[in-house]
């Protein structure tokens, strides 16, 4: 057995009368992790006793003894986010403290752990280049290891190892901030808005030392909302976790969120877009039009890295900014097309309810094929101009309240080219999409349509569905030549026309929701 130098001066031997059972309880759940490695099962003993009652910055170590290079070498693989290695040179083999060093730094690479080389033979005492090239960070003889030098080493080791970590979680955060900042400006919704900055609030994490990833998620509990400000009214507009329930209702009107309505109406008098509460935070932007938008984010202060957060939140309230002006510009160019289209259809003697309708079952069709929800969203709006053509054609034609002859159906035909000519010139996605659907809504999956005679996958998808959503509220509607048909009759005819006139594969996805198509035809009915 090898015996430490314990100088009584230096040294309280009153932990030996201490009941190695009693030792302090983990007051949280983060410690440092040291591997002691050593071939002296009282190098372990003693060593326990000697750090029993340390802790760096009220963090508690957690002991892990090995008795071999192979074992130390298993341990380090197990625990990788290990801060300290106390490193016996000569275990099982003379050089096994080497081939734990080597593992560490060339196998494993890692480049955090810190590593103390002890032994009492000085005869093997490392080489100035291992020391160098392998990050040790001190060699010991254990003949001088005191329990002041053994306590200085701990501190040294420790600090080094916190701010290598700090340093490396700053490095990959500032880097995660580069990949957000490209990420946040294609958020389609504000849910998705939301949803993104728990996403990356996780990772903006003050440093938990016991690397558990358990314990970061549950530090970040996903409860959080978004307000809405215009004319002094305050709507929550998305929200997540324990405050779902809440959304869509003044924040005014629900007492539970008295005290951050507080704190959000007095946001404005800060000079600052961010503001902490007792619970969480809040941020905001300068706002569009007289409307602001605020998010609150419930998580405690002390585990966010400040100077971070206050990094994420800028690009966040850039992105804000810009979705709110993004969001502004769609609704105006939704409600054009919307008007538009309208008017188009009340020309040719038919209601504004039928725009409605045409743009909801192409977004239900649209959902039902698998298309992402902004997809959906776009055809939801493009959709809407198919008959834009219908500007071109006499109104003797289109308000007569008769079939039409051989030479009338060929002018009315005209209305898909009419239609792609005055879409086709602007190159924004949703007059893209129109001017594909105008083109192409009257062919026939067999071939027999027009403008072009187009058959099965050559037909464009989005005709496809526009042919099967615009013949069935056709058939559904009452229109100036003919009266309405019952749902369920409606059903059979298109069934017989599958392979014919529509798409099967998407006809069949279309009746499958027979019963949600009903809901939007009955609650948009002319």
């Amino acid at each position: 057995m090898y015996n430490f130098n314990f100088e009584d001066s230096k040294f309280d031997l009153d932990f030996l009368a201490v009941d190695s059972g009693s030792k302090k309880m983990l007051s949280s759940n983060t410690f440092y992790k040291i591997i002691v490695a050593d071939d002296d099962k009282d190098v372990h003993t003693l060593t326990d006793m000697l750090f029993q009652d340390f802790d760096f910055e009220n963090s508690p170590l957690q002991l892990i003894h090995t008795f071999s290079g192979k074992e130390t070498i298993r341990a380090i693989n197990a625990h990788e986010d290990t801060a300290v290695l106390l490193l016996d040179v000569v275990m099982e083999e003379m050089n096994s403290g080497i081939k734990v060093v080597e593992h560490i730094r060339q196998v494993q690479k890692n480049k955090f752990t810190r590593i103390v080389l002890r032994t009492g033979q000085p005869g093997y005492a490392p080489e100035e280049s291992l020391i160098r090239d392998y990050d040790i960070n001190d060699y010991k003889l254990k003949t001088e290891m005191t329990r002041q030098k053994l306590y200085t080493m701990m501190y040294s080791c420790l600090r080094s190892y916190r701010d290598l970590i700090q340093i490396e979680t700053t490095k990959k955060s500032l880097e995660e901030m580069v990949k957000i900042s490209g990420e946040l400006f294609q958020k389609n919704s504000f849910d998705e808005f939301l949803d993104s900055i728990f996403q990356h609030i996780k990772l903006f994490q003050k440093y938990n030392y016991d690397f558990d990833k358990s314990i970061i998620e549950k530090r970040i509990s996903n409860n959080g909302f978004i307000v809405a400000s215009c004319a002094n009214e305050f709507k929550i507009i998305s929200a997540s976790g324990k405050y779902k329930s809440y959304k869509n209702t003044s924040i005014e009107e629900n007492i539970e969120l008295q005290d951050i309505f507080a704190k959000i109406s007095n946001c404005k008098h800060s000079n600052k877009n961010i503001v902490f509460t007792e619970k969480g935070f809040i941020f905001f932007n300068k706002g569009v039009q007289n409307s602001r938008t605020f998010v609150y984010i419930e998580s405690k202060k002390e585990n966010l890295d400040e100077a971070l957060i206050q990094l994420l939140i800028n690009n966040y309230v850039f992105a804000l900014e810009n979705y709110q002006l993004g969001d502004l510009l769609i609704k105006s160019q939704k409600d054009i097309i919307f008007t538009l289209s309208e008017t188009i259809e009340r020309h040719s003697n038919e209601t504004s309810n039928h725009v409605k309708r045409v743009s909801l079952l192409m977004k239900f069709l649209a959902s039902r094929y698998g298309l992402d929800k902004k997809e959906c969203e776009t055809l939801a709006i493009s959709s809407v101009l198919h008959d834009i053509g219908k500007i071109g054609i006499p109104d003797s034609i289109l308000k007569k309240p008769a079939r039409l002859s051989a030479d009338e159906f060929e002018i009315i035909k005209n209305h898909t080219t009419i239609g792609y000519d005055i879409l086709r010139q602007n190159n924004h996605p949703h007059f893209e999409k129109a001017a594909q659907i105008a083109y192409c809504h009257h062919e026939k999956y067999d071939g027999s349509g027009y403008p072009r005679g187009l058959s099965k996958t050559n037909i464009p998808l989005y005709a496809r569905m526009m042919a099967i959503i615009d013949v069935f509220d056709a058939l559904v509607s009452k229109r100036c030549y003919k009266e309405s048909y019952p749902i369920n009759e409606v059903v059979d005819i298109m069934r017989n026309e599958s392979g014919k006139h529509f798409d099967p594969i998407l006809l069949n996805m279309f009746l499958e929701g027979i019963d949600e198509v009903k809901d939007i035809i009955y609650s948009h009915n002319d």
